[in-house]
């Protein structure tokens, strides 16, 4: 009875190293997948993030970052090179592009291109790709629905910022939101305080810009930018 008991046992004994000596490799195989499905979500995800693109589809239906020029020929109407900007036109319109089923009319779309396409005399436009994309309206009360649009599209509040313009004390104040991996944002630009010595002082000019990217301010809104806000500019100067 006790060869059998101790027979019982034996196997017992004889596997517990084998037992440890899977636990490394148990391990490795889970470190493995995990850096596996983050390397394949890299891969695969979309070069631009799918809440800057969801605004360009909104308000410009059509048109997408990254694409060639050529390919929203359809999508926007009079298309126009302007130097050292990009290919300007008039977006198509929906029906609502507001969470609240409202819409902002946009007057203008301007395809911009990077810094070495844009400063080319006449870019082909089969082979010219969208860096980034701006409406434009003065549509009154467009700043503030558009606020709160994209506030509830990103949850989160603004960065904010002012761009200066050629004329002495005149600002347009930008807020901005990127998302989560800095890999684009939108900004949302209008003329601060309306800009009363300007030569439309009563048309507030309110514009959006969908980027990708990490933001590079002054390259990125293509102007002169300034981190501290418009106010902070204004007491400066004043």
């Amino acid at each position: 009875m006790k060869k059998d008991l101790a027979r019982d046992q034996q196997p017992a004994t004889c596997h517990l190293p084998l037992r440890l000596l899977t636990l490394p490799a148990f391990c490795l195989g889970i470190a493995f997948a995990v850096l596996f499905f983050k390397l394949y979500g890299v891969m695969t995800r979309p070069e631009v993030p799918q809440a800057v693109s969801f605004v360009v589809d909104q308000f410009a239906p059509g048109v997408k970052i990254g694409a060639r020029v050529a390919e929203t020929r359809r999508s926007v109407a009079g298309l126009t090179y302007v130097p050292h900007l990009g290919f300007v036109g008039l977006p198509g319109i929906r029906g609502s592009n507001l969470p609240d089923g409202g819409v902002v009319s946009f007057a203008q779309v301007r395809l911009l291109l990077d810094e070495k396409t844009r400063s080319e005399p006449n870019p082909d436009q089969d082979r010219a790709r969208i860096d980034a994309v701006e409406v434009v309206t003065a549509e009154e009360g467009a700043y503030n629905r558009l606020n709160t649009a994209l506030a509830q599209l990103f949850r989160k509040p603004p960065l904010q910022g002012c761009l200066l313009t050629s004329e002495s004390g005149n600002y347009r104040e930008v807020y901005f939101w990127v998302t989560q991996s800095e890999r684009g944002g939108v900004a949302l630009i209008t003329d601060f305080r309306r800009n009363p010595t300007s030569r439309y002082p009563g048309m507030a000019m309110t514009s959006v810009i969908a980027f990708r990217g990490v933001f590079a301010g002054s390259e990125t809104l293509r102007g002169k930018f300034s981190d501290a806000t418009c106010s902070e500019l204004e007491r400066r100067d004043s």
